[in-house]
């Protein structure tokens, strides 16, 4: 009987020890890779929420690091209708439930990207590892000289020219730019990533950008005909809820694409 403790103690460990080889069996360590990162745009394609098509002339971006992340997006963080907006407050963001977790691979430049241009633009090779991606995070920078050396962002990290198009008939020639406070995290990227040759492209939904904004809340047309979006304006405040929106980023695997 005295030795009874002894041999339970003993068995509770041979146990353990084989339960613990038996999770080690399941897990492959992982492996080191690239693959090629780029962006490109799709239009929009119908009227927006206020009735308004838009066509844009020029998007540009100011774009830092792309970092992919293990973490996936439990809940969408499509921003929820504010009223507020409509009045020209700032709205806030809705965020989903998302932790990032461990991080897989990520692309270090900053450069700024015509999101217009045919085929697009490169950000990139990312350096990563493989395993079970779930989503990315996307930077925005303020440019440089060195970044920007023509200047079409004009020191913003964004802009986007264009002209939109009311149902009425109204028309309006906008100039617009856009500054973050933070990356825009979250953004569903799922894929079990091993050696397989391929590359990510990420689509930017210009529609989703303009989705929100009413162009009659833009400033009176200037001596060229071109309209900004003021600071407290509707338009402003919809199109940083645009350019935020994480399900305006549309990321996909591209197969056999060089690495």
């Amino acid at each position: 009987m005295p030795r009874t403790p002894a041999l339970l103690r003993d068995t509770l460990a041979v146990a353990a020890t084989l339960m613990c080889l038996g999770c080690g069996d399941d897990k492959t360590e992982a492996e080191r890779r690239t693959f090629g990162v780029s962006m490109t745009a799709t239009p929009p394609t119908a009227p927006n929420a206020h009735g308004w098509t838009v066509t844009p002339e020029a998007v540009q971006m100011s774009v830092g690091a792309v970092r992919f992340f293990e973490g996936r997006v439990l809940l969408s963080r499509a921003p929820r209708f504010d009223w507020y907006s409509l009045i020209g407050g700032t709205a806030r963001a809705h965020p989903g439930h998302y932790v990032p977790g461990d991080a897989l691979g990520e692309v270090l430049k900053v450069q700024t990207v015509d999101l217009l241009a045919a085929g697009g633009a490169f950000l990139g090779d990312a350096n990563a590892v493989t395993g079970s991606y779930g989503s990315l995070e996307l930077t925005l920078v303020t440019p440089t000289a060195a970044t920007d050396a023509q200047n079409v962002l004009g020191g913003h990290q964004v802009h986007v020219r264009g002209t939109a198009l009311h149902t009425t008939g109204a028309t309006v020639r906008f100039d617009a730019a856009v500054d973050l406070p933070k990356a825009i995290e979250g953004v569903r990227f799922e894929r079990e990533l091993k050696q397989e040759p391929g590359a990510v492209s990420i689509a930017v939904d210009l529609g989703k950008w303009m989705s929100r904004i009413n162009f009659a809340t833009a400033s009176l047309p200037d001596a060229a005909g071109v309209s900004t979006f003021p600071a407290d304006s509707q338009a402003q405040n919809a199109l940083v809820r645009g350019v935020e929106d994480t399900s305006a980023y549309v990321v996909t695997w591209v197969e056999g694409a060089a690495q």
